[in-house]
Formats: C-alpha cells, structure tokens, sequence
C-alpha cells in the first residue's frame, strides 16, 4: 500500500514533469484559466498503446501530461484514477483530491497559502524536506507561499485513514510534519534551512516511543526508546543515519539489563513498533 500511495501522490508531478512532451507553460496557463473560469479542473488518464505512455487530459479533453511508461512503467497503475483541483474556497484554499473510477476517495489535500501557487510543485516541496534535492530560490519561495498542507488517505483495502501534515511556522522559519500514512505516527519538527531538528515516533494510542535528533534532516546523535509506560527502555547513538557503538537496554527500575553492539540493534522489535 505505501508503493501505492507513493503513485497516488506522484499525480502531483505528472502533470509537469514531462519534458519535450507537452509546453508546461501553456499546460500551466490553461489550468490557471480554466481555474479562474469554472473554480475547478479535473483530469483523468488514458493509455496511449501506440506511444506506449500515459497521457492526462482535463475534462475538456485537453492534453496537460505525458508520462513515457518505459521510464515509470509503475505510472499505468495511474489508469484508473482521476484528480480533480478545486478552487471553490478561494486561491488560497485550493483542495486537491484523487479518486478511483467509483468515484471512492482515495487522497484529499486541503492547501492554506499565503499567495497562490501551482500545487503540483507540491512535490518538490516535499521532496526538500525529504532530503532529495537541496534548497534553493524556487523552493524558498514555495515554502513562502505555503502555510499548510493537510493530506488525508483512505485506504479501501483496510477500510482505515491515514494523514500527513506540513505545517510551517514563518515567524521562528521551522515547520511540523506529522506523518501517519503507514506504520506508527512520526512527528519531526526542524528548521527550515538547516533541516537540524528532532523526530519522534508515537504509538496509534499515543505515547511516546522513540526520540532523536536529527541533522541537514539525517538522524544524528542520541537514540532513546521508551516502553508503553513511557520510562526509558533502550539508548544508542546515531551517526549520520546509522547506529554505532553500543546499544544499552534498560529494566523497568532504571538499571542497566544490558550493553551490545549497535550492529545487533533490532529496534521495531525491542520497542515493539511498527517503522514501515
């Protein structure tokens, strides 16, 4: 399911990463108009055999993507789903939605900005904070304009939501991510240029499970693990994304059970938690 929703976001790029394909800034002027005009587009996908690529087109049959499927033979899952960007709230509280062909909802993004943006930069947006491209002037003015992001998912095979939150502070320039697409709930509150901050996982009931700081957006220093009674159960060192050293386990009264090489660390499994 993650892959999945990795595909489903990805409809945020498709639409304007198809070099020698399509002309981005008249694909991108038509949204804008059409947008301004009717408050909303939606767009579908359809194969093209002969091309072998995938080809969005707005409900006015318009073509807006091509995305060759030899290079992301993954994007054909795409085929069934629409998206649809609305506007009826205002240019600064633009919703983006991706559904299934029964028109079930699959992904819902409600958008707070400070000035409009197009949101299928959305992806780059997220990809900085994922640590995939560095910092520079577009993305700067991206995180500017934006204030919010709140995505929520629905997962149909398992009849359960999860969300993702980006939440940025402009006054202290730090931003909030809470994630809970998949496996436990990851808070990661860092700044915005240094990406130096901290990450915490938390049960599905809420309590603290582990802790650490993180820097440039790596894992970096002190690992702790707490028990379901939130005292200390594990400590160990983090270098640049990796354990090292040694892992030291704790008893409930606080004395040391334990010491072992960082190499023998199963964490998921002492802590009881689910990463991914």
């Amino acid at each position: 399911m993650k892959k999945f929703l990795v595909l489903l976001l990805s409809l945020f790029s498709i639409f304007t990463y198809a070099p020698n394909c399509v002309n981005d800034v008249e694909v991108n002027k038509y949204i804008r108009q059409k947008l301004d005009r009717d408050k909303t587009i939606t767009f579908t996908n359809k194969l093209n055999k002969a091309n072998n690529t995938l080809e969005g087109y707005s409900e006015e049959g318009v073509l807006c993507a091509v995305t060759p499927l030899d290079k992301q033979p993954e994007m054909i899952r795409l085929l069934q789903l629409k998206s649809t960007i609305s506007e009826k709230k205002g240019k600064l509280k633009p919703v983006y939605e991706i559904r299934n062909n029964d028109n079930q909802l699959l992904v819902r993004s409600e958008y707070d900005l400070n000035k409009p943006i197009n949101i299928f930069e959305t992806e780059l947006f997220i990809a900085y904070f994922d640590g995939k491209v560095p910092f520079n002037s577009h993305i700067e003015n991206l995180i500017k304009s934006i204030n919010s992001i709140k995505t929520e998912i629905n997962y149909l095979d398992t009849n359960s939501k999860g969300y993702q939150t980006y939440v940025i502070n402009h006054k202290t320039n730090k931003i909030r991510i809470e994630d809970k697409t998949i496996g436990s709930p990851v808070v990661t509150n860092f700044d915005i240029k240094t990406l130096n901050g901290t990450r915490e996982f938390y049960s599905n009931s809420g309590k603290l499970k582990i802790s650490h700081p993180l820097k440039n957006g790596v894992p970096h220093g002190e690992f702790k693990g707490y028990d379901d009674d939130g005292k200390l159960l594990v400590k160990a060192t983090l270098v640049n994304g990796d354990f090292s050293g040694l892992v030291t386990q704790y008893n409930k009264d606080g004395s040391i059970e334990k010491t072992y090489d960082a190499k023998d660390f199963d964490f998921p499994n002492v802590l009881k938690i689910t990463i991914f």
